[in-house]
């Protein structure tokens, strides 16, 4: 029996003493595993690295204190940064470097707008107040400020038009359209065109009476452009938006406008300085035989001539805002071309 308990005494003692050392061998020696070659390797590259990069900075700061040229630099650096940026601004700015509003009260602004420029208005309702354009040409940003615009189609070239030429205007005491009035009636010529004359100028124009215009340039082949107070009209560049041709009274009107003397090509000459294909005349007496040969022509002959007319009035067009904006730019703007 003292045997026995002797033995499990000891086991007792003995197993103590194992779970004894396999506790401390777990405290001391199971948490310092020991790392890769590799990764011993990388760790002390990251330090040296780290190390160096604190010598250099430190370095860096060191010589920074004891720079006696640190206020130039940092101007010199700022000024060119400076310049970089107004260079930058400069090249992105674009051709829109110069404005120009146009303000058109009178109707050439709004032809000048419209036809010229082609550009757009907003709000699209003619009858509102304030209406407004942008548009660009060259290094000028054009803006308008307060005739619709005809777009040809294919029955304005190529349908035959029911009457020879058209007259729709004011016919003022004691002059040549009241002379022009006289011949169409003769040989019934008023018969085979749209005349409506009236004894007194209105300034504003009915939606009926603006129809009624418009009708009568698209319904004739000629229209007829006597002389008023000015030489030139709207109705000569209206009757081009419609391919029908103008019949130009060519004479000079009293006033400012040239003196026949000194300025013989003065009415008309930006025109006949591009070869407008019109029929000139200087009296209306010529006129009947002008409607005698247009009777004449087959529907053939006149639709080459409808885009003929349009034609040349579209690079009349351009040809003119070309010059508009390079006289804009030579006159006022050289001192600013950069």
């Amino acid at each position: 029996m003292r045997l026995t308990r002797k033995r499990l005494c000891s086991f007792l003692i003995a197993l103590y003493c194992l779970f004894s050392l396999y506790a401390a061998y777990h405290v001391f020696f199971g948490r310092r595993r020991r790392p890769p070659a590799a990764s011993l390797r990388g760790l002390r590259k990251g330090a040296a690295s780290a190390r160096e990069r604190r010598g250099r900075e430190q370095s860096s700061l060191g010589s920074e204190e004891w720079n006696p040229w640190e206020g130039d630099e940092k101007n010199e650096q700022q000024q060119r940064f400076k310049t970089s940026l107004q260079i930058l601004n400069k090249s992105t700015k674009g051709k829109t470097d110069f404005h120009v509003q146009i303000w058109g009260k009178a109707a050439i602004g709004l032809y000048l707008w419209e036809h010229i420029f082609e550009g757009l208005l907003d709000p699209t309702d003619v009858t509102a107040q304030w209406r407004e354009g942008n548009s660009v040409v060259g290094r000028i940003r054009y803006r308008y400020r307060n005739f619709p615009l005809v777009e040809p189609t294919w029955s304005m070239l190529h349908n035959e038009r029911p009457y020879l030429c058209n007259f729709l205007g004011t016919v003022y005491e004691n002059s040549s359209r009241q002379e022009l009035m006289n011949i169409l009636k003769q040989d019934g010529n008023d018969k085979l065109c749209w005349v409506s004359a009236r004894e007194q100028w209105q300034p504003q124009e009915t939606n009926e009476s603006l129809k009624n215009y418009q009708d009568a340039l698209l319904q004739s082949d000629l229209t007829l452009c006597p002389v008023g107070v000015n030489t030139e009209c709207y109705r000569i560049y209206e009757a081009c938006s419609y391919g029908s041709v103008p019949v130009v009274e060519d004479i000079m009107t009293a006033g400012s406008c040239g003196n026949t003397s000194v300025y013989h090509n003065a009415p008309l000459q930006l025109l006949k300085s591009m070869d407008a294909p019109f029929i000139f005349i200087k009296n209306w007496n010529e006129l009947p035989a002008v409607l005698e040969k247009e009777k004449t022509l087959i529907l053939q002959e006149k639709v080459q001539r409808r885009k003929m007319l349009l034609h040349w009035y579209q690079n009349f067009k351009r040809e003119l805002k070309r010059k508009f904006t390079n006289i804009l730019e030579s006159s006022f703007l050289m001192n600013n071309k950069g």
